[in-house]
């Protein structure tokens, strides 16, 4: 009846008729377009079908491509591209109300789509880069005064940019919240939930082989971890509507969350990507950084994760519906909750991948993260104490903002390699580090040993070697061949001038074997790590980089040596 009533132009008998079926199909206009050609160019007759016909319908790829080869006028096909359901029954039954709703759209997405162009600033770019190299300049030439009012410079010229950026946060929320707000209400819903703290590695450890521990159990997890998060992002990016994925993970409306409405709805894009949902890995986390979390007495909770991209507010709530669904989830934060934005928000949490381990993951909008990666440039010297802090790589990708994209994704291809150890490659390593220990434990004790016997030998004998027992293997040495063997042994383990050994320098340094043996007189046993030279405190405990390693502060050095525990 509805179908013979639209042939008819009988607009009222038509919308009867669809209220009394609202299953019937809109891509029934096809096979009926001919006795009613001249009517379908009437936007009001488009909007009785939308107010009458299910929501997911309007939606539907058959209706607006129909609409955009077929005979519609340009405001039909604006009218369905760019107004949701909501807003067309909220327009008078008129043309010129439909295309003030059409037009006042148009602004609001041509406001956001400018003010989004505007993220990257080039000239600010160009600006903090000029103060920056200004700040070196001047450490080096006009001290330190000089540069600290650079920095004051630098400091208010980055804290403008990272407000003006903070400020285009909030007007992306607010083209959430109001062009889809039945779409993100129920991502408001998402609330916080406790923290809970990292598996712990053996304290039996020393902390350094402790942080080594830690990084060794996540690269074992790291395979786990990507095929689990990769799998949730195949499924929504093959999926033609919530319905699909509802039914894929056995999502049903038991708690009243998710209504047939919203799971009736399809998938909506702002772009001409095609994929609704990307999920990103972070790169492994260096052992410095590790370490230094762990000196602070903080946990390592973040040596994996994933950031999951969206465009849609609805499918990052059914996101985390999923994995609350399928995981213990801990740590929780919805800082997309937040009034205002002093920087760049997300929905954080760790979820416990397998036995007790923690992963990170964060759900980002595709927009806020543009935001985020240019905001992150000027924020950190915004909130920095002074010109000493902004030095190293500190605004290195203004000069080429690819660079810490490349260099991300080199690591990112190193977590993939190294995500293929299994269980047994895990305990492996782990034995291997228990084998590394007590091999140095031998190696100390039998130095310790060997300095004993040669301190009694040039104590009893005043630096002369005893006259040699006969039948003693070292009979046979001639005396000249002793006395070689002797000041060798002097020299290795620091012992040319032990009989009158005196308070070392505070600048002395000496290797690790020496301060642990206890035969060099005059040092302090309770600040033995200041004697410890950088070169054998950084290749014998902590395999690092000479550069990362010298790149650090001089604070964070002497911070680092006196929580290794090495003595």
């Amino acid at each position: 009846m509805g179908v013979y009533a639209l042939i008819r132009n009988d607009v009222t008998a038509a919308e009867a008729a669809l209220t009394n079926d609202p299953e019937a199909p809109f891509n029934f206009l096809p096979n009926f377009r001919t006795p009613f050609e001249h009517y379908f160019d009437k936007p009001v007759f488009v909007k009785i079908i939308v107010q009458t016909l299910p929501e997911a319908t309007i939606d539907s790829k058959t209706s607006l491509e129909y609409a955009k080869a077929e005979f519609a006028p340009k405001l039909i096909v604006d009218m369905l591209e760019l107004l949701t359901a909501e807003e067309m029954k909220a327009c008078d039954d008129t043309e010129s109300a439909i295309q003030a709703a059409v037009d006042e759209k148009k602004a609001t997405l041509k406001k956001n789509k400018s003010a989004m162009a505007g993220i990257v600033d080039y000239t600010a770019r160009e600006k903090a880069t000029v103060l920056q190299t200004k700040m070196f300049g001047e450490l080096g030439a006009a001290g330190v005064t000089s540069a600290q009012a650079t920095f004051d410079q630098l400091k208010v010229f980055c804290g403008d940019q990272a407000k003006r950026l903070g400020e285009l946060i909030a007007v992306v929320m607010r083209k959430y919240k109001t062009t889809d707000s039945k779409r993100y209400k129920p991502f408001e819903e998402v609330k916080d939930i406790d923290v809970k703290e990292q598996t712990p590695p053996p304290s039996a450890l020393p902390l350094p082989e402790q942080v080594k521990y830690q990084l060794a159990k996540a690269t074992w997890y790291e395979e786990l971890f990507q095929a689990a998060m990769n799998e949730i992002a195949t499924v929504f990016n093959a999926s033609k509507s919530c319905e699909d994925i509802c039914k894929h993970y056995g999502i049903d409306n038991a708690d009243g969350k998710w209504s047939k409405e919203l799971r009736a709805e399809v998938f909506r894009l702002d772009s001409k990507d095609d994929e609704v949902v990307k999920a990103k890995f972070g790169p492994p986390k260096g052992f410095p950084r590790a370490l230094e979390k762990m000196t602070q007495g903080k946990t390592l909770r973040d040596l994996n994760r994933v950031t999951f991209e969206f465009e849609d507010p609805l499918l990052m709530a059914l996101c985390f519906e999923i994995l609350n669904k399928k995981y213990n989830i801990y740590g929780l934060k919805n800082k997309y909750l937040q009034e205002t934005f002093k920087e760049p928000p997300n929905l954080h949490m760790n979820l416990d991948i397998k036995d007790g381990w923690l992963c990170e993951v964060q759900m980002l909008f595709r927009d806020v993260l543009l935001i985020k990666k240019e905001l992150h440039k000027f924020y950190d010297v915004n909130r920095a104490d002074g010109p000493f802090v902004v030095a190293g790589k500190l605004f290195k990708s203004l000069a080429d903002p690819d660079a810490k994209q490349r260099n991300e994704d080199s690591k990112c291809r190193s977590t993939d390699d190294k995500g293929k150890n299994n269980g047994d490659e895990l305990l492996k390593i782990i034995k291997e580090k228990d084998a590394e220990l007590k091999d140095r434990d031998e190696r100390l004790q039998s130095v310790i040993n060997e300095n004993e016997r040669l301190k009694k030998m040039l104590e009893s004998s005043k630096g002369e070697l005893p006259p040699p027992s006969p039948g003693d293997a070292k009979t046979r040495q001639t005396t000249e061949e002793k006395d070689i063997e002797i000041e060798r042994l002097k020299k290795v383990l620091g012992l040319a001038k032990l009989e009158k050994a005196e308070q070392p320098p505070p600048s002395g340094t000496y290797t690790i074997d020496q301060l642990r043996s206890g035969i060099i007189e005059g040092v302090d046993s309770k600040r033995k790590e200041s004697y410890l030279s950088d070169e054998e405190f950084r290749e014998v405990f902590f395999g690092m980089g000479k550069e990362e390693f010298e790149g650090l502060a001089t604070w964070k050095k002497v911070e680092l040596k006196k929580n290794a525990r090495l003595f």
